[in-house]
């Protein structure tokens, strides 16, 4: 296999294991496994987490919760250090941060599978970046923005840390979700700056998707937020046909920005009809649909449990199939590999 081959399997293979990762994150978040493991990185103290609480000692829960405390003093000194005191000081006197979790078999396993995809898709990513060196002379922009993309991953890994730490702060798992769909970006940018033997066709109103793009990570943001008051209801109602009525404005901004989306995205492809014959444009128009039908049944049919990791999943592959034809190559121009 030629170099350009090697690393082009790579960058797919990591971009197909940090989509493996949302996915695993978003079912964690439904089914409330996020902490399933009360610490990090391994669980319950072991690298192979047990399957009863037989195996666990008596005190099992107060003595991961001191060690959660002594990582949230670290993280707060930290945050004070960024110069956010007010922050800090209400994360020392939040009572939640401290509450201990008891041992769940189902939960504690799919919060270990979630970290095996994360800890895979680190090790893809390392391999990628040490193949990207072939490229340093002639394409140094391939091994940088690895790199970047490394780093970003490694900073997931932290902030998994943290996220445990904290007990599932809020914010911090919105930036968790924009550092995930940061390493789509890169990973796709990088695939397509490969050598290629095909003729690009000519993709019109660029400009229109990266406002587009631009715009999908708004309503990520929005739709976080919106997940996070869930989590929060859902721990006082049960009854998930009540919990859309409890929101905050947050969640009408975040519907109503979709139409937005949808409007922008729409001018898009009206501008490209000639290249909806093509793989990733219908891709592009099935995906927006399919999360537009995603949205109205969360909304309107009572937040079913298994539409909730679905529009994640859905809204990380519009997102990736966006930055899949933002990144091309402009023009028909035919690029010989090496």
């Amino acid at each position: 296999m030629a170099r350009s081959g090697i690393i082009r399997f790579l960058s797919i293979s990591t971009l197909v294991a940090v989509y493996l990762v949302i996915l695993a994150g978003s079912i964690v978040r439904m089914t409330g496994s996020g902490m399933g493991c009360p610490d990090w990185p391994k669980c319950f103290g072991e690298w192979i987490p047990p399957t009863d609480i037989s195996q666990l000692p008596e005190d099992y829960e107060s003595y991961f919760l001191e060690k959660r405390k002594v990582k949230l003093d670290r993280y707060t000194s930290l945050v004070e250090s960024l110069g956010m005191a007010e922050i800090a000081e209400a994360m020392r006197n939040d009572p939640m941060l401290l509450e201990s979790e008891p041992f769940d078999a189902k939960g504690t396993w799919i919060e270990y599978i979630n970290r095996l995809l994360g800890f895979f898709s680190g090790n893809f990513m390392l391999a990628l970046f040490i193949v990207s060196l072939w490229w340093v002379k002639r394409r140094p922009l391939i091994p940088i923005m690895v790199l970047v993309a490394l780093i970003a991953i490694v900073f997931q890994a932290w902030l998994g840390s943290v996220v445990v730490a904290t007990n599932l702060l809020p914010w911090t798992i919105t930036i968790h979700m924009v550092v995930a769909f940061l390493i789509i970006g890169l990973l796709i940018k990088v695939f397509h700056l490969l050598p290629k033997k095909t003729l690009e066709t000519v993709v019109k109103a660029r400009p229109v998707l990266a406002i587009a793009v631009l715009l999908t990570l708004v309503q990520v943001v929005l739709g976080t937020q919106v997940r996070q008051e869930i989590d929060y209801i859902a721990m006082e109602w049960s009854d998930r046909w009540m919990w859309i009525d409890m929101l905050s404005s947050k969640f009408e901004i975040h519907r109503s920005f979709s139409i937005l989306l949808v409007l922008i995205n729409g001018l898009f492809l009206y501008k490209n009809r000639s290249l909806w014959g093509e793989s990733s444009f219908r891709a592009l128009g099935i995906l927006l649909v399919v999360e537009i039908l995603l949205g109205m049944t969360l909304a309107y049919l009572g937040m079913p449990a298994i539409a909730q990791p679905l529009h994640l999943l859905v809204a990380t592959l519009f997102f990736g199939a966006q930055c899949w034809i933002l990144f091309r190559p402009k023009g028909q121009i035919a690029i010989t590999p090496a």
